[in-house]
């Protein structure tokens, strides 16, 4: 008998044991605004892949789903008619909205929610692209409004990478045991009948911190490091912070994946 994953299930699952289900609280991304708007010029060569992915011109619209402080958003608004930011983190929201005051753009607009409260019936898009954003417990409902608003197409971005850092977890655990996003969601589209282009890419994600204890703090609460085992992230850290211009960095290669697939339906 041929045994049928439940891939919404095991997705859940997966997420309840690495405790990942916060991330889709936007009080956590309350917290993180500031230092994500402070790493974001650092992630330049993943934000221009992804720009090259995107069929943008003058006459679309598009949404952004969980535009966060604007790392997509503001250089897709240069391109595009307009761009909707649909984001649940206040924060992350006004540290977009005046960044785009300065910039002076002005083909913006700013909804403080989450992708649940969005209406399908009163609200129709061109594009609709979610960066790194799909941590919706109800992923399965949320794929299909993100294909229900999308007129053209829909363009995911997410880690093609373990979700737990990989060199991390070898060196303070001993394995590699880890999942990455798109391949719960590549399975979640197909069981919705919804047929799919994937490309993986390469990039640099650079992390800053202020100081060691900073970096040791924050990189053990990302990764969910024991008291037990904090010795053996402090020796991997001390090998593998590089220090420049008074800050330590943590740099690593990873790969994302483009999930993407045309609507094709009248506006």
């Amino acid at each position: 008998m041929i045994s049928v994953t439940d891939w919404l299930a095991l997705r859940h699952n997966v997420l309840l044991d690495a405790q990942r289900i916060e991330m889709y609280n936007p009080s956590y991304w309350d917290r993180e605004a500031c230092v994500i708007n402070e790493n974001m010029p650092h992630w330049v060569e993943l934000t221009d892949k992804q720009l090259k992915k995107l069929p943008l011109s003058s006459e679309i619209t598009v949404l952004d789903v969980g535009a966060g402080t604007g790392r997509l958003t503001l250089p897709m608004a240069k391109y595009v008619k307009h761009v909707t930011a649909l984001e649940p983190s206040k924060n992350m929201l006004s540290i977009l909205k005046d960044t785009a005051k300065k910039q002076g753009i002005s083909n913006i607009s700013f909804i403080n929610a989450p992708l649940e409260e969005l209406d399908t019936i009163s609200n129709s898009y061109d594009l609709v692209v979610a960066s790194f954003s799909l941590f919706m417990l109800d992923i399965e409902s949320a794929l299909i409004k993100m294909n229900t608003l999308a007129a053209k197409g829909v363009y995911l971005f997410m880690s093609a990478s373990p979700w737990i850092d990989e060199n991390i977890q070898k060196a303070v655990n001993g394995n590699l045991s880890s999942w990455s996003d798109f391949v719960f969601i590549c399975h979640i589209l197909h069981d919705l009948n919804i047929l799919t282009n994937i490309d993986l890419c390469d990039y640099e994600l650079k992390q800053n911190y202020a100081n060691f204890d900073a970096a040791l703090s924050k990189l053990s609460q990302i990764n969910h490091i024991p008291p037990e085992k904090m010795s053996l992230l402090r020796e991997y850290l001390h090998t593998n912070l590089a220090e420049e211009n008074g800050n330590l960095w943590y740099n690593r290669r990873r790969k994302a994946a483009t999930i993407w697939w045309n609507t094709n339906k009248a506006l």
